[in-house]
């Protein structure tokens, strides 16, 4: 009886929609709450008894006090070992640049209880890099052009990254504008690994167009990077064959390579061209700059990263940096552990492979500018890390009660922050946590890294965090694919706004993405939208919240996402999420979908409001007994309460709300105007009078916040 009520009042409902329209109403808006973030105080300087100061006039041979400071940090690191005290110790840096060309290492024989910070008001920066400045004009390519003699005596002599005015200059890219595409994968000298041939196939041989090349003078200097999928694959090429089109590389795709994959050529000499460009010839020893407005050859100083981790914490205690920019760091190729089926040496290509394969996701391999191993208590506030080759900070093997506070990040090579424990249950790494934090243009040199990429830890919250920017996912939780076991759980990911993500250069992201069980992770408060994946053939999956392979038991409450070229809200297979008082809108492929069926309820969907401009609701025509959902407002801007799910928006394809209730949806639900205050211009605040709050939805703060920008 009840399922024949609930279908003649969808008929009813849907005939009352079409012919008796019902009149606009005016909404009432209060003034919303707006939040602010509070940056670091830098306080005022305070020299305790055991304090030392450091300072680039300074000298190794003084004592440390504020009239006679020392030089380096190297230093400071021996004098408050030979302190006795227990006291926090503090070592303050005065203004200026201190030059790291080793990597700095903390263990369990320095001291613990010391802050390393800046002096208040002075700006201090650990650099890995060196001024360039003795330059002559130059023509090359019959352009203007600095050159300035190096010497490259070996590949530790060979730098990736140069650096100007705080901002990376671009390795000469070929072609200027927009992709190529790869002709023939060559797939018959491919390696195949049994457990996954369509997405992981392993190549160094393939064929480009011979149109799109030109005459390289040193292919050997050159890397191609190739986009698919999740993935982009940087890989040294070892030759060139300009007449058959063929590329052959020192190290192999860590995915398949397909017919029209886009590609582009790196740090080649003959497309050196735009202001800004560069090019480092090894074989004649000279470094070639391409000036910009304003360059002289006397006035031009440009910075060569010569190092690539700054800091090492193996098995440290109780150290903090605040008021630090480490900035300038350089990178290299990945010699990644990753192959399944390592090339055999029977293969007539074996001999070129100089490199072991990445792993396909995450940028999970790359190493870090700051790595924190084994290691409690270290902590980040104030910081800035800047122009990083790698990924910035990583947190690994059972570190714990660390923290980031108040820090930005910009133009990092890989991930900003990496959270890495080990697979044990329960996790051994633990209680890190990442707030109020600026992290912007992330996966600069490895695309598909994360803004926060945490795997197998527990306790931890990353929150208030602004992110943007970056070529592939923001916040990535957990590593455990499926319903196994895993390590990763009780994550707080609350308040962060995330944006502009993706950018149409991958697939297959989220601003949040989370794998495998995760009973007590709570995903709140978040404000994500403009996540845009390729738009090409092989492009999907712009997703704003992802809960992708065997997420399950996890709360999705009080976010506002909105603007994703996919679904806003997207769950590839898991259980009893709840997902609840959220606000999703104005997805390019609809509001919500879930990709695969099983035995069990997938998720509760309550309490929200999802509204599109002629897009679905559901992008899927479902079958009982998917997912369970109640007491949801539904909006068409274009099409008003007479909302449709399925596949598409084409007339025989979609499901309207009469044939959606039949199959046991849209329970209790409202088809009503929500009454935004301008839901055009992306203003979702919502009216006091709002026909949402008959669903039960609860008002919630709108604006994530921000902190300082760059």
């Amino acid at each position: 009886m009840a399922k024949i009520t609930a279908f003649f009042t969808a008929v009813i409902t849907w005939f009352t929609m079409i012919f008796c329209p019902a009149a606009p109403v005016e909404g009432i808006y209060n003034e919303p709450e707006v939040t602010e973030k509070v940056a670091f105080d830098e306080g005022e300087f305070s020299m305790g008894k055991y304090d030392i100061v450091v300072s680039p006039d300074g000298s190794d041979s003084n004592d440390g006090s504020l009239s006679a400071p020392i030089a380096t940090i190297n230093k400071a690191k021996e004098l408050v070992k030979e302190s006795e005290t227990d006291e926090l110790i503090t070592v303050w840096f005065r203004e200026g640049t201190y030059f790291i060309e080793k990597t700095l290492e903390f263990t369990e024989r320095d001291k613990n209880n010391v802050l390393y910070r800046s002096y208040p008001g002075e700006n201090v920066s650990f650099t890995g890099s060196k001024a360039i400045t003795e330059w002559k004009e130059t023509q090359i390519n019959g352009i203007k052009a600095f050159s300035a003699d190096v010497t490259v005596d070996n590949d530790s002599d060979y730098f990736r990254s140069l650096y100007k005015d705080n901002k990376r200059l671009s390795r000469s890219i070929y072609p200027k504008e927009g992709t190529f595409k790869i002709a023939d994968p060559l797939t018959d000298e491919a390696i195949v690994p049994e457990y996954e041939p369509n997405f992981f196939t392993h190549s160094v041989a393939f064929k480009v167009n011979s149109s799109d090349l030109l005459d390289f003078s040193n292919p050997s200097d050159i890397d191609i990077k190739i986009m698919h999928f999740w993935c982009d694959d940087l890989l040294p090429v070892h030759s060139i064959d300009k007449n058959s089109g063929r590329v052959e590389t020192n190290k192999a795709s860590a995915m398949t390579v397909r017919v029209d994959d886009n590609y582009i050529f790196e740090n080649v000499k003959e497309a050196l061209s735009l202001p800004g460009e560069w090019y480092l010839d090894r074989t004649e020893d000279k470094l070639y700059y391409i000036p910009e407005d304003g360059d002289t050859t006397e006035n031009t100083t440009l910075y060569a990263a010569v190092t690539e981790q700054l800091i090492t914490f193996i098995n440290a205690k109780n150290i903090s940096f605040q008021g630090i920019n480490f900035i300038n760091t350089d990178w290299d190729h990945i010699d990644g552990k990753h192959t399944g089926v390592p090339f055999p040496e029977s293969h007539p290509l074996y001999n070129n492979i100089e490199y072991g394969t990445d792993h396909p996701q995450a940028a999970y391999e790359v190493p870090a500018a700051i790595l924190v191993s084994a290691s409690d208590g270290i902590n980040f506030t104030d910081c800035r890390f800047e122009n990083i080759g790698y990924s910035a900070v990583k947190f690994e093997k059972a570190s714990k009660n660390c923290n980031i506070e108040s820090s930005l990040f910009n133009d990092i090579g890989a991930n900003a922050i990496f959270i890495d424990g080990e697979f044990v249950v329960p996790a051994s790494t633990e209680n890190i946590n990442v707030k109020d934090c600026h992290i912007g243009y992330y996966g600069r040199i490895f695309n598909n890294a994360i803004g926060i990429l945490l795997t197998h830890a527990i306790n931890c919250e990353l929150s208030n965090n602004e992110i943007h920017d970056g070529w592939y996912t923001g916040v990535s939780v957990g590593w455990s694919w499926g319903y196994a076991d895993n390590s990763t759980d009780n994550i707080k990911i609350a308040d962060n706004l995330i944006y502009n993500i993706g950018n149409g250069w991958l697939s297959d992201m989220g601003g949040i993405y989370t794998l495998g069980v995760q009973p007590k992770t709570v995903i709140s408060g978040n404000v994500i939208y403009n996540v845009g994946c390729d738009e090409g053939a092989y492009g999907y999956g712009g997703w704003g919240i992802y809960l992708d392979e065997g997420s399950s038991y996890m709360t999705v409450e009080n976010n506002l996402v909105y603007d994703c070229s996919s679904q806003t809200f997207h769950q590839h297979y898991g259980k009893e999420n709840i997902i609840r008082n959220n606000i999703f809108a104005f997805g390019g492929e609809g509001q919500f979908i879930i990709t695969r069926n099983e035995d069990h309820n997938s998720l509760t969907l309550k309490n929200n409001i999802l509204v599109g401009d002629n897009t679905v609701m559901y992008n899927h025509s479902y079958k009982k007994d998917w997912f369970i959902d109640d007491s949801n407002l539904y909006w068409d801007y274009k099409n008003g309460g007479n909302v449709f799910s399925g596949e598409s928006m084409k007339l025989i394809e979609r499901c309207n709300l009469v044939i959606m209730t039949t199959r046991g949806y849209y329970n209790n639900a409202v088809f009503e105007d929500p009454l935004f205050k301008d839901a055009a211009n992306r203003d979702f605040t919502l009216a006091e009078n709002s026909p949402a709050l008959k669903t039960g939805f609860v008002p919630f703060s709108y604006d994530a916040g921000t902190i300082t920008k760059f």
